[in-house]
């Protein structure tokens, strides 16, 4: 089972996924990793805002008979992806949060479709 999301590049596609992803999922995955799944998705969508071209991004997720989730955020972006610095206003953290909770996570070479 999976849900797939394309979501428009605007202020609400962070809230929209978090809101996706628990209400597709709640009944599959327990609630502490579904709280750290809704995180990881929204951060990485809030990156696609933040430093994609603007275009639709898509969010696949997929939940298998014994538990294990896979997923992927796509902004249709070229470039690299990479932890940036954390700064005074507080920004900095979204991959730092992704590499804490997820047990692998990476990107498909010069583009900025992370898995």
């Amino acid at each position: 089972m999976g849900i797939r999301l394309e979501l428009e590049p605007g202020p609400q596609a962070g809230h929209q996924a978090r809101d996706e992803v628990r209400d597709r999922l709640r009944d599959r995955v327990d609630d502490g990793l579904l709280v750290d799944l809704q995180l990881i998705v929204s951060e990485l969508v809030t990156n696609s805002l933040r430093y994609g071209p603007g275009e639709t991004i898509e969010v696949e997720i997929a939940v298998t008979e014994d538990g294990s989730i896979t997923g992927e955020v796509e902004d249709h972006g070229r470039g690299e992806v990479a932890m940036r610095e954390i700064t005074d206003e507080g920004g900095g953290f979204g991959l730092r949060i992704v590499d804490a909770l997820a047990s692998r996570w990476g990107v498909f070479e010069g583009t900025t479709h992370v898995w």
